[in-house]
This record gives structure tokens, sequence and C-alpha cells, in this order.
């Protein structure tokens, strides 16, 4: 079936922030599509949160499965990040940072959006935007000090799952 954008917000308006399930269900009929990064991509920020929510899902675990954004989509990716708000998408684009890569700008505008994030109330989107910029930093050493004090900052976080999270960016932390 050809995808088209209005189909892809159709089956997402549906998507009930749970059932993971519909959400492979739309990977595998749509994933083969050449227009279907460009599409979840233009969702990632939807003003629906189950949408938004979903979107970066789709797009997390395209990357996951080896997809690559290309400059154009990471550009668009990039437009969509200030406005993507809900914490679910959040943390889906914070475990995405792993597979992506940084223009300079693309850096500025993850580091600007982050920065509230390294302090959520979730923990797990504490461990994760940790993660996040230190995978920028890799690539933009001048992120290098500000993704240090954010590992230290986290490294003595209440929360167990952000100090493990800290523990595991060992091998990237040594790469900053």
């Amino acid at each position: 079936m050809a995808l088209s954008a209005a189909a892809l917000l159709t089956r997402l308006q549906v998507y009930d922030g749970r059932a993971v399930s519909m959400l492979g269900e739309i990977e595998a009929e749509y994933g083969g599509e050449a227009a279907y990064l460009d599409a979840v991509i233009a969702l990632a920020a939807h003003d629906q949160a189950d949408v938004s929510s979903g979107a970066t899902w789709l797009i997390k675990a395209a990357l996951e499965r080896g997809e690559v954004l290309s400059a154009a989509q990471s550009e668009a990716l990039w437009d969509e990040i200030p406005a993507i708000r809900y914490w679910q998408a959040q943390l889906h684009i914070c475990q995405s940072a792993a597979y992506l890569s940084f223009s300079a700008d693309g850096a500025a505008t993850m580091d600007r959006w982050l920065t509230p994030l390294l302090h959520h109330d979730r923990p797990f989107l504490r461990a994760w935007s940790v993660d996040a910029l230190c995978r920028i930093a890799v690539q933009h050493p001048e992120y290098g000090t500000a993704a240090r004090d954010a590992a230290r900052a986290a490294a003595k976080d209440s929360t167990a799952s952000v100090r493990a999270r800290v523990r595991q960016l060992g091998d990237v932390l040594a790469d900053i």
C-alpha cells in the first residue's frame, strides 16, 4: 500500500500510547516506502501526545534496524525538535541520538532542547538526555565540557537508573 501522510496520521491517531504492536504493524506496512521517514519525521512534534510518541518510536525503530537519515531528513528532524514536548517522544529522540549524525546546527538545536531535560522529573528522560548530550559531544567536541558536567551530575542522581545509564556511557565519555 502506498504511503500517504494522511494515512500515517490516521493510523497514529488511533495509537493508544501503549500497544507497541500497532506501531510494529505500521512499520511493517509502510517501512519500505521511500517517503516513510519523511512522513514520520513530519509527525514527530504533532500536538497529539500519542501521535508524537508513535512517530518518534517509529523513527527510533528505523534507526535501530539500520536506517540512516539523509542530510535533508536530519535537518527536518532538527526543525521539529524544539516543538517535541511530550516526555515519551522526547525519550525516543534521546534514545535515537546514538544513531544520528549531528550537523553543527543540529547539535546546537539538540543542546538547547536537551538542557531542561537533564533536570526532568522522569528519571529515564534525565538519563537518556545525558546520553544524547554525550553522543553529540563525541561528534562536536565543543559540547564536551557540558556533557562531562551533565554526566558527573547524573552520576550523583538519587535514582539508580540514571546512575546506571551514566556508568554505561564509560566508553562514550572516554571518546569526548
